[in-house]
């Protein structure tokens, strides 16, 4: 069985947690990885995972700026 602690160091904790609780490993992200690629959709999907991490952040901040 694969190593199901082996995650990246620059993911954060939240991502880090989704590849550790349900079992999933890092070969099993890179073959997601690489379907994206494949049909041509990773550059989208990655943009709109920057767009969900910038507005959780925003959120996190709070209207008190």
């Amino acid at each position: 069985m694969a190593n199901i602690n082996n995650t990246s160091s620059y993911m954060d904790e939240d991502k880090k947690q989704i590849i550790k609780e349900p079992n999933y490993t890092y070969r099993d992200a890179l073959e997601v990885s690489a379907f994206l690629i494949e049909t041509g959709r990773f550059e989208r999907f990655y943009k709109e995972m920057q767009i969900h991490d910038l507005q959780k952040e925003l959120d996190e901040m709070g209207d008190d700026e």
